[in-house]
């Protein structure tokens, strides 16, 4: 019967407290429990490798898909947008700001979009576009640096730094 990586580990903690009861002693049914053991690890540990291959490639598939279905829904959505500008621009043509035909009522409409020139702004201009509620200031650390500055320093307070083991396989 084929073990589970827990029921694996349940068996390491057999021996261990065997070898506990036996006070350290190795004996030989604890050595063959042990091979045994660590052949039933090495099995499940390439079973879960060969397994968490496929899954990658699987993700991996996955995101191509998604990439070509978003050059597709790109491509359709670029085709409306200049299905739509060659339509107002044959009413601009033809000097017919409405259209009206069994199936649809065609009109004109305009629409504005702002830009700010960002090579036109000073200080003073930033400054009171914040302070009237037009632009917000932006913080943004520079993680990089700061994982430079603190690698080999005592982190300060305001610095989390977490730990994670990872499975290196080769």
């Amino acid at each position: 019967m084929k073990k589970t990586l827990n029921d694996i580990l349940l068996n390491y903690q057999a021996i261990e407290v065997d070898l506990i009861e036996n006070n350290g002693e190795v004996t030989d049914d604890i050595e063959k429990t042990l091979q045994i053991n660590e052949s039933e690890l090495s099995d499940k540990m390439n079973g879960y490798e060969k397994f968490t291959r496929y899954l990658k490639h699987q993700s991996e598939y996955l995101k191509s898909l998604e990439d070509h279905y978003n050059k597709r829904r790109k491509a359709i959505d670029n085709s409306v947008g200049r299905l739509k500008e060659r339509m107002v621009h044959a009413m601009k043509i033809t000097g017919k700001n409405k259209i009206k035909t069994d199936e649809f009522n065609f009109s004109i409409g305009t629409s504005r979009r702002y830009k700010i020139d960002t090579e036109k702004l000073d200080n003073i201009i930033q400054e009171s576009l914040i302070q009237d509620g037009l632009a917000e200031s932006v913080f943004k650390p520079n993680l990089s640096e700061i994982k430079s500055k603190y690698k080999e320093e005592e982190s300060p307070d305001w610095l989390n730094i977490e730990e994670n083991d990872f499975l290196r396989v080769s």
